[in-house]
């Protein structure tokens, strides 16, 4: 059965978030598959303040009702060529490849349409197939690719993609 996705929201990031971006992001798989390393609750914390008083960047939980089941970040908000950065894209894994991240993504390049930016743009791994469906269902689509070196020392294949916003 197809979700619905009624229940799904985005909420911006509080102070209240910490724990549950701390569980998330410490969760093995995503670990795993985002190439990161672990964090302490207190680097959320401090993540989390540091976002509050930056105007170019936001960060959101995304709800199913009353649950967090991700988080998504976004940045360059302030650029001059209208351009923003999908900086994050993680949920649990329970949720995953049930289209609540494209339902999640559609949400907020809709809002960032209404403001005014004209693009996103972000980097994902070459194998990470089930980011890249997403994505594509969201608009996005290749047009380069580089290796990155990521927070666990791995040499990383990256795409870098792009979206056009449109209403």
């Amino acid at each position: 059965m197809e979700n619905s996705f009624e229940d799904t929201q985005l909420k911006p990031v509080s102070k209240n978030d910490a724990e549950f971006l701390h569980r998330l992001m410490n969760d093995a798989s995503v670990l795993q598959v985002l190439n990161e390393v672990p964090t302490q609750l207190q680097d959320w914390t401090d993540a989390i303040d540091a976002w509050s008083r930056d105007d170019d960047e936001e960060d959101y939980i995304i709800f199913c009702g009353d649950t967090p089941i991700g988080w998504l970040g976004v940045n360059g908000l302030l650029s001059d060529d209208h351009s923003a950065y999908l900086k994050m894209a993680a949920f649990l894994p329970e949720y995953q490849g049930q289209g609540y991240g494209t339902n999640a993504i559609q949400k907020l390049m809709c809002d960032l349409k209404r403001r005014g930016i004209e693009k996103m743009i972000l980097f994902a791994d070459q194998c990470n197939e089930l980011a890249q469906a997403c994505y594509k269902k969201c608009g996005f689509y290749v047009v380069g690719s580089l290796i990155e070196t990521m927070s666990n020392g791995k040499d990383v294949l990256r795409y870098k993609m792009e979206a056009r916003l449109k209403g």
